[in-house]
């Protein structure tokens, strides 16, 4: 996840004489990536990228943290100022204690740190806070919530405030939600949460929290807000990240929860918040300090051989050097000849195994220091992907006819199922899909490519796409079958255009075009299309499905398995020596009946006699059809009377079998 983080708010806790460039330099060599520096009001801003794992770093306090460590690798002072697991701020005992019972389930909420705070004033944020929180991002409300907003920024712990007196009972309980029920967030939404959802009732039996996610309206910090509740806590990561992708609910508080928060970080937090309350609210600690953490954080060790850290990283780090490098990051070292023990921080719970040690120590040698070096070694043959590579052979030769590759989901809407009339007991369905859009794994590309002409046939008249992508064929109590397919379509009625294509994919596989006349199935027009075997279908789109998903204009469509393709491909060449002897032609025009396959009537003419060496569609003109005829001898110069005698076979074959006549 990407955070902002203002120069003058780092600075707050880190104490060096960078420069905002060297910053960015050094800490992107050995750290979280500093992608740029923005200037905002006047201020410098680093927008820092840090990855998934270090949700320790994901906080002003974090970054600093890093720089601290990362700048003297570079010769330049730096250290760490008002590290909250060093800085302990006394919390006033309460004068008056008003009731709050919470109950929460350990497995659920591994910490939980509470307390009533009265006398509480609501008003805008002072400048100082207001203007680091807008440099970061984040929008000012009043002086409660946005000190909520700040500790989060600042440390990387959420915090929240209820309003006390709207709490019925003053009873706080953490417990997993049933399927169905329902809570509005505060920004208004309702949501029906699918059920073990981590969720918090008052004692009315009203839900006043979505966990992790964001607190509900019934409980929310309003102007006229007098007494609050403020709690910190920690929660089951994997729940958190269920609730927030089921709902399609994503909130910074949610991006760290979901991360494994550091226990320990929460009592400073606490702290650090009851302390910012009674500066910028007037609050008052009005209730005994609710702590419940059953399950302390315990100290876990890591080995790594010493071999292993110096073959993994090619070089090799002196004890000194290793020690210098985990300390600094807080870690307790020990080194023997072997091993190297090692006792990382609580808030590195990231570091749980011996390449997490090698990692750091890597990192912070420097990447960039780390010598190259060939391998001693052959170098590993690599064996193209036959697939692979016969797609990559059909999209270049398709961008060279012109068409334009697309790219679209895998998953389709509900909507768009019901269009197709496919079956949705035998189609994968999306356990928690993020939009309604996205909700099975597509049996076919075909509902993908025609909605994708819909939106382009506004732009473009004259469109011509195609895409290779896998289906998902159902297989009972398994994953699916993920098969490779091709998908050709073009605007227009264009089936001479798409068989040609057909035609040509065909021959890039070593395979004869089928001549079969099956029409294709019901999303094709029974007249204008054309089942390909066992490799797929072509065709015209039925008008009644171009109009139910509102596509004005004919599409035709090629379909095809490339894993059938694949299957039965014949790659091997045969060598046809350059014929001596020149070839004949003859143009000849025929009255077909109607409905007459034209495919294999070219097929029956060039099977009747060695000499014919090609047949095409010349010209098609109402019930018309005239062949393109090629005559050739391997060993003599043909005469009149030669193609004469094949000519005659020719026509008697063609009435015969398809009633066709010779136009005179």
């Amino acid at each position: 996840m990407n955070i902002l983080v203002p120069d003058t708010w780092l600075r707050a806790y880190l104490k060096t004489d960078a420069t905002p460039k060297q910053i960015k330099e050094y800490v992107s060599l050995c750290g979280p990536s500093v992608e740029r520096i923005n200037t905002v009001n006047g201020e410098l801003v680093y927008d820092i990228e840090v990855t998934g794992n270090r949700p320790d770093a994901m906080s002003v306090v974090g970054i600093a943290r890093e720089a601290s460590v990362i700048l003297p690798r570079f010769g330049i002072q730096a250290a760490l100022v008002d590290d909250p697991y060093k800085t302990t701020t006394k919390i006033k005992a309460a004068k008056k204690t008003l009731p709050l019972h919470v109950a929460t389930v350990s497995k659920l909420n591994s910490r939980w740190m509470s307390v009533v705070l009265d006398h509480i004033t609501i008003k805008p944020s002072p400048s100082w806070i207001t203007k680091r929180l807008e440099l970061a991002g984040i929008r000012s409300l009043n002086n409660v919530i946005d000190v909520t907003n700040y500790v989060m920024h600042a440390y990387g712990q959420p915090a929240h405030v209820f309003d006390y007196d709207k709490i019925e009972k003053a009873t706080m309980q953490l417990r997993l939600s049933k399927k169905g029920e329902q809570i509005t967030t505060l920004d208004g939404k309702t949501h029906t949460v699918p059920g073990d959802d981590i969720v918090i009732e008052d004692g009315g039996g009203n839900l006043i929290d979505l966990c992790g996610i964001m607190g509900a309206k019934n409980s929310a910090v309003t102007e006229t807000t007098k007494r609050i509740v403020l709690f910190v806590q920690t929660y089951n990561p994997s729940h958190i990240r269920k609730t927030s992708m089921s709902l399609a609910h994503r909130t910074e508080a949610s991006g760290l929860f979901e991360k494994n928060l550091d226990t320990e970080l929460v009592a400073p937090v606490f702290s650090e918040s009851i302390a910012l309350l009674e500066q910028e609210a007037s609050g008052v600690v009005a209730s005994a300090i609710t702590d419940i953490y059953e399950n302390p954080w315990e100290k876990q060790t890591v080995h790594a051989d010493r071999g292993k850290v110096d073959s993994y990283i090619g070089t090799h780090l002196t004890d000194k050097e290793i020690k210098q490098i985990l300390s600094a990051l807080g870690c307790n070292v020990t080194i023997t000849t072997t091993d190297i023990s090692v006792t990382p921080p609580s808030y590195r719970r990231d570091i749980a195994i011996d390449v997490d040690v090698i990692e750091e120590l890597a990192r912070m040698y420097g990447y960039h220091t780390i010598l190259g070096k060939l391998p001693e070694t052959e170098t590993p043959t690599v064996y193209e992907n036959p697939m692979l590579g016969m797609e990559q052979q059909i999209k270049t030769k398709l961008s060279d006819w012109g068409y334009i590759e697309t790219y679209t989901y895998s998953m389709i809407s509900d909507e768009l199922m019901e269009k197709f009339d496919l079956p949705k007991d035998l189609t994968y369905t999306i356990a928690n899909p993020l939009s309604s859009d996205w909700i099975y794994m597509r049996p076919t590309i075909l509902p993908s490519m025609l909605m994708a002409i819909k939106q382009n046939i506004p732009y473009e008249n004259d469109l011509k796409l195609f895409e290779i992508s896998m289906t998902y064929a159902y297989k009972k109590n398994d994953l699916p079958d993920e098969q490779s397919t091709l998908i050709v379509a073009v605007t227009g009625a264009r089936y001479a255009k798409i068989k040609g294509v057909a035609e040509r994919i065909f021959s890039l596989f070593g395979i004869p075009m089928p001549t079969t006349t099956e029409s294709a199935n019901s999303y094709y027009e029974k007249t204008h299309s054309l089942r390909l075997g066992i490799y797929g279908q072509m065709g015209e789109i039925h008008a009644t499905l171009l109009q139910t998903l509102g596509i004005a204009k004919p599409v035709t469509v090629l379909e095809l398995s490339i894993k059938n393709l694949m299957k039965h491909r014949n790659l091997q060449k045969k060598y046809v020596p350059i014929p001596k002897n020149p070839a004949s032609f003859e143009d000849l025009a025929f009255i077909v009946p109607e409905k007459t396959h034209i495919g294999p009537m070219m097929v029956t003419i060039k099977s009747i006699h060695p000499m014919i060496k090609d047949v095409s569609l010349f010209d098609s003109y109402k019930n018309v059809r005239t062949f393109h005829i090629t005559y050739q001898s391997d060993t003599k110069n043909l005469t009149k009377e030669d193609t004469l005698q094949i000519r005659e076979k020719i026509l008697s074959t063609m009435k015969a079998t398809y009633q066709a006549t010779l136009k005179e």
